[in-house]
């Protein structure tokens, strides 16, 4: 079995980041795959660049609209995508060669309906990594216990490989923030089987600008109000897992302390 990947890439004024991104799909050893690439109306270079580094490989797809914003282009991404599986690549981020290989092989091998791997958070400064101790198989809600505390299993669409049926009359809200905390737990419940493995297969750089790294008492309020919404998807079916949601409105607060005390340094 071959399945072909949708991998689905929203661009938007990253041209000192782009070119590296699309080598990193581009040389993938899993070839089977199309690369939806999006461009979210983009005042830098970034189409140049494209046409540049994969203009002659018809795996990659340049679409280009009005900027609209992160959510509104992963929904054109889903809607678009030719694929079994489907997949995400932030523009700025880059994947191992093994990503798409070993996230595939989760889900044909192992009949999973979503496929996560380990990933590298890199700071400017420092490195860290982010993975389970070791390959795994897991239920839904062993799945959502990590998901819900939002450290091995993060909130990001990327990083993970899913069938395309879990992503069915679920889509990205529009013109929100935090949209991956409201999204990404729907395609867990959707999900019944999760392979997990502990290679260190995608590299997320946080930069000055990224907009995960924005933060004020408003975007505070908003993040709090995503986690309940997670929360409450949730724990209707496992009441237990509350916990983790009430946890993560204790870390919210404490982060925002954080910043507003080392802002005034």
């Amino acid at each position: 079995m071959n399945p072909l990947v949708s991998i689905i890439v929203p661009i938007y004024n990253v041209e000192k980041y782009l070119k590296n991104s699309l080598l990193s799909i581009k040389n993938q050893t899993y070839t089977h795959f199309e690369a939806i690439c999006i461009n979210d109306g983009s005042k830098d270079h970034s189409e140049k660049i494209f046409y540049e580094t994969v203009g002659n490989d018809l795996r990659f797809k340049l679409y280009t609209k009005k900027n609209g914003g992160i959510s509104k282009v992963r929904n054109l991404g889903l809607a678009l995508a030719q694929g079994e599986l489907i997949s995400f690549v932030d523009s700025d981020d880059t994947i191992h060669m093994n990503y798409l290989e070993e996230l595939v092989k989760g889900i044909v091998e192992y009949d999973c309906d979503i496929s996560i791997c380990g990933h590298n958070m890199n700071y400017t400064h420092f490195t860290m990594p982010v993975h389970f101790p070791k390959t795994t198989i897991i239920k839904q809600k062993t799945a959502l216990s990590f998901l819900m505390s939002d450290m091995i299993i993060m909130n990001y669409s990327w990083g993970k490989c899913y069938k395309k049926e879990v992503w069915n009359n679920i889509r990205f809200p529009e013109d929100k923030i935090y949209e991956d905390i409201k999204t990404i737990c729907r395609t867990f419940m959707n999900s019944s089987r999760f392979y997990v493995t502990n290679k260190l297969l995608y590299n997320y750089n946080i930069h000055q600008g990224s907009i995960s790294q924005q933060k004020s008492a408003q975007q505070n309020y908003k993040l709090k109000c995503a986690y309940r919404y997670q929360m409450a998807i949730a724990a209707n079916k496992y009441p237990s897992l509350k916990i983790f949601g009430y946890w993560n409105l204790i870390k919210a607060d404490v982060i925002h302390l954080f910043d507003i005390i080392s802002s005034k340094r």
